[in-house]
């Protein structure tokens, strides 16, 4: 009697021995290929999930005017964004001309977030043809400007021009106030959620923590800033005006919209500056400081930079006020400031 062996696949049914390792051979293979066939077919289902999930993870690319800008961006964006910013350290917003390379990065920006400062009145047009796809966001929605207006004028005349100028030079420094920073941080906030709505959560809890340190910032300026008595300042370019209206300053500017003061003009700065024991004058990086020197020499005094564009936002307009606080409480106490005191602003 033969051997008969039952094989357990249902499939293949009664198999005689040498029939049945032939078949479980061919089994075997056709086992092999059908897995191998089995990654060779793509899984749709799994890539499209993959991609989404890495379209919800991607980093937002987002170009800004100014190194302040950077700040807010990410403070709001945090890790969800990368910011480039067109005007680079040290070059002035007012004059500004984008780079070539500048201009071609843009094709990969979702954003260009505006501010409204002058370099950008006159690129708009060439910044959005980079790329039109582009999402615009003006963070001064909402803000009405102030007027930059000299302080001193010389005629009657001279004063009505200046009013009729000022009214086509509004300061664009607004984000010199922590105030203005708030609509500036709720406009970016909304720009980034229009982008990346998935995101939303995110954005809001970076934005409300943004608006809590901007309110301590604000409660510290105050402090450091209380109990002075003799609140002017003089300054060459009128940088700090929101700054000043902010905490009750007056500043003085030696310039306004690239006008220079006339010889007359800058006898009054220099005469006033002697009545107010005013014996500092505040430049900054951007401009000329020779005007400066020059009065700063005929009140027996120095200059002080102070740089409203640095990228560590906070942290300057902090220092800043310290600066502001020490010199002018000199200036109250009626006594000749002493530059070994000086607070140092780097």
């Amino acid at each position: 009697m033969g051997i008969r062996c039952i094989c357990p696949d249902p499939y293949l049914g009664v198999i005689e021995p040498m029939n049945y390792l032939k078949s479980s051979l061919l089994t075997l293979l056709i086992s092999m290929g059908f897995l191998t066939g089995c990654r060779s077919i793509p899984n749709n289902s799994n890539d499209r999930a993959q991609t989404t999930s890495e379209t919800t993870s991607e980093i937002l690319d987002i170009t800004v005017s100014i190194l302040p800008q950077e700040y807010f961006v990410a403070k709001i964006g945090g890790d969800l964004v990368k910011v480039n910013v067109m005007v680079e350290s040290g070059a002035e917003p007012a004059t500004y001309e984008p780079k070539p390379q500048q201009l071609k990065a843009l094709s990969e920006a979702e954003a260009y977030i505006t501010i409204g400062v002058p370099f950008e009145k006159v690129w708009m047009g060439k910044i959005q043809g980079a790329n039109s796809q582009m999402l615009v966001i003006d963070s001064a929605k909402g803000i009405e400007r102030m007027e930059m207006v000299a302080h001193h004028h010389h005629d009657e005349e001279e004063a009505e021009h200046a009013h009729d100028h000022a009214e086509e030079t509004l300061d664009p420094h607004i984000w010199l106030s922590p105030q203005l920073v708030k609509v500036q941080a709720q406009n970016i906030y909304q720009g980034l959620v229009q982008i990346d709505p998935a995101n939303q959560a995110t954005y809001q809890a970076n934005l409300e923590q943004f608006l809590i340190e901007i309110d301590q910032l604000d409660r510290q300026i105050k402090q450091n800033l209380a109990g002075i008595e003799n609140r002017k300042f003089i300054v060459f370019h009128p940088a700090w005006g929101y700054f000043a209206r902010d905490y009750n300053l007056e500043q003085i500017p030696i310039e306004v919209g690239g006008q220079e003061p006339s010889a007359a003009e800058l006898g009054e700065l220099i005469e006033e500056a002697q009545e107010e024991n005013i014996r500092v004058i505040f430049a900054q990086y951007q401009f000329s400081s020779q005007n400066a020197q020059m009065i700063a020499q005929e009140i027996q005094g120095e200059v002080i930079f102070i740089d409203p564009l640095e990228p560590n936002w906070s942290d300057n307009l902090l220092k800043v006020s310290q600066i502001f606080a020490k010199v002018l409480k000199t200036q109250s106490l009626s006594r000749v400031y002493d530059p070994a005191s000086e607070i140092h602003f780097n």
